[in-house]
């Protein structure tokens, strides 16, 4: 009797936990699958705190970069300036030189126009002289020919 009572109880005890544990069963597994979850979502974690860890990395690149980039510029500009001042005063100076050339030009004009008149008045005087000469040639010859005509 003590032995069908002891099998009744469990039997009871077995009925009466079996519920429980059905019920820890499916908490144990709603547990693993949190701790699954979980993991999970510190791997996702530490993905994205790579990533943003990478993210970091490159706007710090960017940021050198663009420090770069803004010193070429202001370099460049320097550059520019230098080479428009420099041009300023290439200008200035050719202009200098230019004025120069056209002052000389003038003066190289007024005394082509003095030596043309020069040359003229020459032309002229030569032309009158040639004449002269080739007149008093004229008269020698003539007389040439009269004392020649006399001798005879």
């Amino acid at each position: 009797m003590a032995q069908e009572l002891i099998e009744l109880f469990r039997s009871v005890l077995k009925e009466e936990l079996q519920p429980v544990h059905e019920r820890l069963g499916r908490l144990e597994e709603g547990q693993q699958r949190l701790e699954e979850n979980q993991l999970r979502l510190e791997e996702r974690q530490q993905r994205l705190e790579e990533r943003q860890q990478r993210l970091e990395e490159r706007q710090q690149r960017l940021e050198e970069r663009q420090q770069r980039l803004e010193e070429q510029q202001q370099r460049l500009e320097e550059r520019q300036q230098r080479w428009e001042e420099k041009l300023d005063n290439f200008l200035i100076e050719t202009r200098s030189h230019f004025k120069k050339i056209e002052e000389e030009l003038a003066e190289h004009r007024r005394m082509f126009e003095l030596l043309s008149n020069d040359w003229r008045n020459a032309k002229i005087d030569i032309d009158y002289l040639s004449a002269k000469t080739g007149k008093h040639d004229a008269e020698i010859h003539q007389i040439k020919k009269r004392l020649e005509l006399q001798h005879l």
